[in-house]
């Protein structure tokens, strides 16, 4: 496949890009401003303004047979809540219309754990219970934010209805990093990042992995269940970035009005993967 890949500068489009062609895939990297080649076999960098130039971003898709859309405002520290939200929700719907104009079918879109209202959220966080699946579990965003992703996400359901036989997965990714790395972090601000992230987060090449297999219909390697449409998926690690407390000790401490649906004992994680391990095939390792 001919993968295009925006934000391909990025910690977590750096990651993309080595998997993908890893795994024999030419790779397209769209950018806002002009880079030289990295030196990544079968690749090839193409510029484009994803949410300020559309016509450039047809472009640049043109010949491409999959989308990973990465390019967006990864948060809204410092940065005025407009330019936040027009940013991010203007980038993913020139992503999914220009891929739609090209004729291209699969769209990976990374979304964020945040649509739901998390780590930036202005008002005291409120969780009805855990683990948090994507299907039903109740959005409440109060901030530019995650306001902007939960648009994305609806934008990408409207989408698929507007383009039948387009898929696209909105991937609700969390706190990319090693996982000692994302402890550290989370030690040293309690409770600004470990406690309104849910001391969550994700190996960067299991992030990698599942943007692939999510526009990847080669049987060999897609183990998931056919799907259409648009989906959402939690890519989180199964587990929490604490060994000292348990799940249930930190629940029960900082949320205790959300219910425990299930065995919180150990170091489980707050965010249900079943959703991508049955549809994607995927499953996440601490190191890979």
């Amino acid at each position: 496949m001919k993968i295009a890949i925006t934000g391909a500068r990025g910690s977590v489009g750096r990651e993309v890009v080595r998997v993908c062609a890893e795994a024999g895939h030419d790779t397209i990297h769209i950018n806002r401003s002009p880079e030289e080649p990295d030196g990544t076999p079968r690749s090839e960098v193409r510029t484009a303004d994803v949410a300020g130039d559309y016509d450039a971003f047809v472009r640049a898709l043109k010949g491409c047979d999959a989308l990973i859309h990465l390019a967006a405002l990864p948060d809204p520290v410092g940065k005025a809540d407009h330019v936040v939200f027009s940013n991010n929700v203007l980038a993913a719907f020139n992503g999914f219309r220009a891929a739609a104009e090209v004729g291209i079918t699969r769209v990976c879109y990374a979304s964020s754990v945040n649509a739901i209202g998390l780590a930036f959220a202005t008002q005291p966080l409120k969780f009805p219970y855990f683990p948090i699946e994507e299907e039903s579990y109740p959005c409440n965003p109060t901030d530019s934010y995650a306001l902007s992703k939960q648009e994305a996400e609806v934008a990408a359901k409207a989408f698929v209805n507007w383009f039948p036989g387009m898929r696209i997965a909105c991937m609700r990714i969390h706190n990319v990093g090693a996982r000692k790395d994302v402890a550290e972090e989370h030690a040293k601000d309690w409770e600004g990042t470990a406690v309104k992230e849910l001391w969550g987060w994700v190996n960067p090449t299991a992030t990698a992995r599942a943007c692939l297999m999510s526009v990847w219909d080669d049987e060999s390697v897609a183990k998931g269940e056919k799907w259409a449409g648009c989906e959402i998926f939690n890519i989180v690690a199964p587990t929490t970035t604490q060994d000292d407390k348990s799940s249930e000790q930190l629940a029960k401490k900082y949320y205790p009005d959300a219910e425990l649906r299930g065995d919180f004992k150990g170091h489980r994680g707050f965010w249900a993967t079943d959703k991508a391990r049955k549809l994607l095939g995927w499953t996440h390792h601490e190191k890979e």
